[in-house]
Order: structure tokens, then C-alpha cells, then sequence
């Protein structure tokens, strides 16, 4: 008798502690399932970040282009001037910097592809072009408004350099089978030295018309930026785009 109770005693503290420990193992069950739950959350959103950050491009950021009433703007600074508004040839120099950084950048990452036979010079407030035949025209002034024949060659150029990437790029959409409806169409046609309707030129022409053909040219620039954002996945070696940075200061 005697022995079944002490037999029914470790009975009992056996089944206590069987308890006890299945407890345990339930209580760190479900600390492990909660674990395991926040960390797959952790992993869903990240994911999501993720596919976010692949439809982001570093130049969308780095290359805003807008407008202040009928003056276009790439990141604030305002590309042309008018009558009863002057903007410093600092601003419009630095403007034109910016632009020229964007397409040197867009035609540099296609090249050998893309044939880049005029040669857009990025140098902060102080760009150049480079024609087909090796001449190189300042894309900044002061210049006189009745005399500045190296500075329209150099914004033509820049206009056709534009052009020439906006026909690669609509070959390349081809290329890819994209539907012609959704392939790249600049807004303003480029035609020599003229965009929409009106010059390029500074010479001899009204200062708003020229302005307004600069405002078309950042307009074009704009679409062929989305089309380069929608097609690529760049990321600019380190410090390659300092000069744009730097500008905006």
C-alpha cells in the first residue's frame, strides 16, 4: 500500500512536470510563431520597398524640370529670360549646365549603342558642344543678342543631339516590340534650329520666342527623361553626378 502511494506521489510530480514543460514549450511555440510572423511582415514590406526602389531612378531626383509661368526650369533654375523679366546669365548658364548633364548622361549610358557623334560637354555653368566636324561652341554666355553665332550653333547642336537620342530611343522601343502608341514621342518637333514652330537662335530674335523654343527643348528633355527612367535601371558611378549637386547650391 504503501508503495502504490509513493508509486501514485512520483505519478502525480511526473505529470506536473510533463505539464509544466508542455506549457513551457506552448508559451515558447507561440513566442517563435509571433517571431516568425513579424519577421516574414519585416520581409513582405521590404519587398515591397524593394519593387519600389526598382521602378525608382536616381536621375528623377537629381533632374527637375518644370517651369515658372512661360520660362522653363530645370531644378530652378530658369532657362531663358523676358522682356520685363531678366534672369541673370548665371542662372540661365547654370540651367544650361544641368540640361547638358542630363543628356550627356542618358547618351553615355547607351553608348557604343547609341552613336554619339555630337559631343555634349558637362562642365557645371560653363558646357560646350561638339559638332559633327570636331568644332566645339560655348552653350553659355553673356552673349550680345544681335551677335552670338557660336552660342545659337551651340544650343542647335544641343537640339540635335536631343534629337538623335530621341530617334534611338524610338528605334530601341521598336527594337522591344513596344506598340507604337506607347513609344517615345517628343512633344515639340526638332527641325534644324527650330523646336515647335520657333528658333533657337538668339540672334535677331525676340527674347520671348527664344525662350519659349527653351522651354520646348526642357519639355522634350523631360519625355526622353521618363522614357530613359521607364527603360533603365541606372546608377551613376559614385561622384558622377557631383556636378549636379554641386550646381544647385
Amino acid at each position: 500500500m504503501k508503495d502504490l502511494e509513493i508509486k501514485s506521489k512520483e505519478f502525480e510530480e511526473l505529470e506536473e512536470r510533463y505539464w509544466h514543460e508542455f506549457n513551457s514549450f506552448q508559451f515558447q511555440l507561440t513566442s517563435h510563431q509571433e517571431e516568425r510572423d513579424a519577421i516574414l511582415a519585416k520581409i513582405e514590406v521590404s519587398q515591397v520597398h524593394l519593387e519600389l526602389l526598382k521602378q525608382t531612378n536616381v536621375l528623377n531626383d537629381a533632374f527637375y524640370i518644370s517651369h515658372d509661368g512661360v520660362i522653363g526650369t530645370i531644378n530652378n533654375f530658369r532657362l531663358g529670360r523676358l522682356p520685363n523679366v531678366q534672369v541673370e546669365w548665371d542662372e540661365i548658364n547654370a540651367a544650361w549646365g544641368q540640361a547638358a548633364l542630363l543628356l550627356h548622361t542618358m547618351a553615355q549610358y547607351f553608348t557604343p549603342k547609341f552613336e554619339y557623334r555630337i559631343k555634349i560637354h558637362p562642365m557645371g555653368s560653363y558646357p560646350r558642344v561638339t559638332d559633327i566636324h570636331k568644332n566645339t561652341y560655348e552653350l553659355f554666355g553673356p552673349v550680345n543678342l544681335f551677335w552670338s553665332t557660336r552660342f545659337d550653333k551651340a544650343m542647335t547642336w544641343f537640339l540635335t543631339c536631343l534629337q538623335d537620342f530621341a530617334e534611338f530611343a524610338i528605334s530601341l522601343d521598336k527594337e522591344n516590340n513596344v506598340p507604337p502608341e506607347k513609344s517615345l514621342k517628343l512633344p515639340y518637333k526638332i527641325d534644324g534650329d527650330k523646336v515647335g514652330s520657333h528658333t533657337i537662335f538668339l540672334s535677331f530674335n525676340k527674347v520671348e520666342n527664344w525662350t519659349k523654343a527653351l522651354k520646348y527643348t526642357l519639355c522634350n528633355l523631360k519625355w526622353v527623361l521618363y522614357w530613359f527612367i521607364g527603360n533603365t535601371s541606372f546608377a551613376p558611378p559614385s561622384g558622377s553626378l557631383c556636378a549636379a549637386q554641386s550646381s544647385k547650391r
